[in-house]
């Protein structure tokens, strides 16, 4: 009767231990998928935090080194393997595409389009962070805002004695005297780049679009001049009409390539007037109609469209912001063509 007891009990113990651990393995398993649900979004994302990390391990020099790199291999894709495809689809696009006018409807400007563009279809400043970072670094560079001076105050004296009370704040000199030769070269690194960028301005975006620019020489990019003297309308031998007949095809992050594309092309007001997408997008909301023509919801098309528009402008807003404050000064005079007013045939005989 004993032995049975204390073997009861040991089953008791047993079952109570095994139901912990399911429990316990249970909230774990619940714990992990919780865990993995919250950092999925995160996955294969690459973003501020890793450059962050990258530019304090390469320094100001190694930055350099790496950019210029990296340009090299710009510079190869944007004159070897891109222009090979954009020549190539080049050739599959539409010699003519005009856009159709507005009686025709949203509906039947969708299934023009979807009929002109189906084979290529087929074929398939410094920003508020960084002006945060220098001021918050200004008083250890000995970098003071100009005070206020009453009436009878000197300026020069109010200047001295501020920058006697932020002296001990100063890091080079300080670094200079208490640290090591690695720290010392850090420190005057950090001034020296910190310094360029409060003073100048310094953007390494600026020059890096600038000197992608250099890439685009080739005549695939601009086409032939134009017959009419003015610009191309309906031909499609530019870049931006290609990419309007691509950017429906790819998410927002191939945007980027290419709106910085026809922004160094000086493209841009060319494609806004013309894009495809766009002309579409006036007349569906003109009208207002939703139908399906050849499998593609036009109210869907058309909100797509919309959200892509949003990406455009905003892309365009901040490479045009760069590349107009890169021509400074350097800007070149503007050449303005004078043309005739048109003469009507009944004048043009007499």
């Amino acid at each position: 009767m004993t032995d049975f007891v204390f073997s009861r009990g040991d089953t008791d113990l047993e079952r109570t231990q095994k139901t912990e651990r399911e429990t316990l393995t249970g909230e774990l398993i619940t714990l992990n998928l919780a865990y993995s649900s919250i950092f999925s979004t995160y996955r294969n994302f690459v973003g501020p935090p890793h450059i962050k990390v990258m530019c304090r391990l390469l320094g100001y020099q190694g930055i350099a080194v790496v950019m210029e790199e990296l340009l090299k291999v710009v510079k190869s894709l944007l004159q070897g393997t891109i222009m090979q495809y954009v020549k190539t689809l080049m050739e599959v696009m539409p010699k003519i595409c005009r856009l159709p006018r507005h009686e025709y409807g949203s509906p039947g400007i969708l299934e023009f389009f979807h009929h002109q563009l189906k084979d290529i279809v087929d074929e398939q400043s410094l920003s508020q962070e960084e002006v945060c970072d220098l001021l918050h670094a200004a008083p250890f560079q000995n970098i003071l805002p100009r005070v206020h001076v009453k009436e009878g105050e000197r300026l020069d004296a109010k200047m001295k004695r501020l920058e006697q009370k932020y002296t001990a704040l100063h890091l080079v000199p300080l670094i200079e005297r208490l640290g090591t030769p690695q720290q010392i070269a850090i420190a005057r690194e950090g001034d020296l780049l910190t310094k360029e960028r409060l003073c100048c301005g310094l953007s390494m975006f600026e020059v890096i679009l600038t000197r992608v620019r250099g890439f685009l020489d080739d005549p695939i990019w601009r086409g032939p001049l134009p017959s009419n003297g003015v610009m191309h309308v309906d031909e499609c031998v530019e870049f931006h009409r290609l990419w309007s007949a691509m950017q429906q095809c790819f998410g927002d992050g191939l945007h980027w390539a290419g709106c910085m594309i026809i922004s160094l092309l000086g493209q841009h007001r060319r494609f806004d007037i013309l894009d495809f997408s766009y002309h579409l997008l006036k007349v569906q909301k003109h009208d207002g109609k939703d139908e399906v023509i050849k499998s593609v919801p036009l109210k869907k098309m058309v909100d797509r469209i919309r959200r892509f528009q949003v990406i455009n402008n905003e892309v365009f807003s901040i490479l045009n912001k760069y590349l107009k404050a890169g021509d400074g000064e350097n800007m070149p005079v503007e050449h303005v063509r004078c043309f005739q007013p048109p003469i009507h045939q009944s004048l043009a005989s007499s």
